[in-house]
């Protein structure tokens, strides 16, 4: 075998392992259940990011994206508020104890699960990335005149391209009407746009890992090895058949006929 065919099997081979590289996926997070990671790769896919999910055991799933995604995914993701907060309901904070609970541990148990369950319905409103009540109920004392109102502090995100401003009046009321003895009034709405990178950036990001803007850099590097493994093939096919006394237009020409 020439000088030449050894030199372009040389570069096969490097060229197969940067394609290798070049494909190689690290986790972005794990114990997601399989609804969080159909989530998160949609979101990730609609951005430009390959984005692939993987399962575990225990029925849990992990999200896989390329590793120089790492940076511009997470950003992402914390924009869109995913995974999305996991709350606890109020059959899961009541559920049966073998311990009786004093008046003052079910007044807390009940305060938060309230909260979580408010948080929970606001974080489905569309635009809102997450949501958090604080409901704040004072231990009155019956016997005295002076009653001291409820009160609940609500504070939401949302996405830059919703405006939320005009539900808040919804957000009180609904917030109000849920807690015993909280009014209109009581409640404070507190509304923050999250911030993400400029939509350019993933897509640059994605395009940046493409060749001619169509076919991504993982593809065109496994075509090139492709073609330059055929291109060496052809190299050292004359030699070969010169060696075993043929002529590589007579070789071509039977196994045209024989087709």
């Amino acid at each position: 075998m020439t000088r030449a065919p050894i030199a372009v099997l040389r570069w096969l081979a490097a060229l197969a392992l940067l394609a290798a590289l070049g494909g190689c996926k690290v986790g972005l997070y794990s114990g997601l259940n399989e609804q969080e990671a159909n989530e998160m790769v949609a979101a990730l896919t609609s951005d430009g990011i390959d984005a692939d999910k993987e399962r575990l055991e225990n029925n849990q799933w992990q999200v896989l994206v390329d590793k120089g995604d790492l940076p511009a995914s997470l950003d992402l993701l914390r924009a869109q508020g995913l995974p999305n907060d996991r709350y606890a309901s109020m059959g899961d904070v009541f559920q049966k104890q073998g311990l009786v609970s004093t008046p003052s541990e079910e007044r807390m148990r009940y305060i938060y699960a309230m909260s979580q369950e408010l948080s929970q319905t606001l974080r489905k409103v569309d635009g809102v990335v997450s949501a958090r009540v604080h409901v704040v109920i004072p231990a009155n004392d019956p016997l005295s005149d002076k009653i001291r109102p409820s009160s609940a502090a609500v504070f939401i995100k949302h996405r830059a391209d919703v405006d939320l401003r005009l539900l808040a009046p919804a957000v009180k009321e609904l917030v109000a009407h849920s807690i015993e003895g909280l009014s209109h009034e009581q409640v404070s709405l507190s509304l923050f746009e999250a911030r993400r990178a400029p939509p350019s950036k993933a897509a640059a990001v994605a395009r940046s890992a493409m060749v001619f803007g169509v076919i991504p850099t993982q593809t065109a590097m496994v075509l090139l090895v492709l073609l330059l493994a055929a291109a060496a093939c052809l190299m050292v096919l004359p030699g070969l058949l010169r060696r075993n006394g043929l002529d590589w237009r007579t070789w071509v020409r039977r196994q045209v006929i024989r087709r």
